[in-house]
């Protein structure tokens, strides 16, 4: 449950009505056919639930709870980022990984070098893979799920904090056209792959996403906290 604050009639209310929208994302996610992460066993999905409801529960309780989920949100886009590069596509069903593919300094191409990357990026899941590289796909797609699903947990409940989901909708759309871009350039350029951008878009974008990455603070110490917390429930 998330902390409730006595004799506080709104701040109970906001607090029952994000539980209530991120509990109902999650059973999506794990249930239904199409939900990021029904393939999951149940004990992973409720790790996932206990440290996606204490992430809000201590968001909640912060000075700046809208403040404290845009933090949170930085660093799991960051991370969605980092495998979202290669599942970008035009005809991909997930709308926003389709929409991404017309952002500058995005190519929706480098599924197609994942043979070429694997080596560098994804060492020990190519040495347990076939021909197909079957194990390196399943571990791209896992670390996206899970970075995804805990992205638009703090997308709702930035949505519900603010009375606006529309523009926690656009906040997480402004920062995937930045995380995007930068891993696709990073990639490119660890692995020798061509780039897409100049050196000066190339040094920009570094510089957005340094003082995004400043903004979000500490947030190793913020998962060992949430995972601590999560694990005494």
């Amino acid at each position: 449950m998330l902390s409730l604050v006595p004799d506080d009639t709104e701040r109970y209310s906001t607090s029952e009505t994000i539980h209530a929208e991120v509990s109902r994302y999650l059973y999506e996610a794990f249930t239904t056919d199409d939900g990021l992460l029904a393939n999951v066993d149940r004990w992973t999905q409720r790790g996932v639930t206990l440290e996606n409801l204490t992430k809000i529960e201590l968001a909640h309780a912060s000075e700046d709870p809208v403040e404290y989920c845009y933090q949170n949100l930085i660093r799991e886009i960051d991370a969605e980022a980092q495998t979202g590069i290669f599942l970008v596509g035009k005809g991909n069903a997930d709308a926003s990984l389709g929409s991404l593919a017309n952002e500058p300094g995005v190519s929706g191409e480098l599924k197609d070098q994942v043979a070429h990357i694997a080596p560098t990026l994804f060492r020990d899941a190519l040495a347990h893979s076939d021909d197909q590289l079957d194990i390196v796909w399943v571990t791209i797609r896992a670390r996206f799920e899970r970075a995804r699903v805990d992205a638009e947990v703090s997308r709702i409940a930035m949505g519900v904090l603010m009375h606006d989901a529309e523009i926690a909708q656009d906040m997480a759309a402004a920062l995937r056209s930045l995380m995007y871009p930068f891993h696709e350039y990073a990639t490119r350029h660890h692995c020798r792959l061509p780039s897409l951008l100049d050196e000066r878009q190339a040094r920009e974008l570094t510089i957005m996403v340094s003082q995004l990455e400043k903004r979000a603070g500490d947030y190793e110490e913020r998962i060992r906290e949430i995972a601590s917390r999560a694990d005494t429930q």
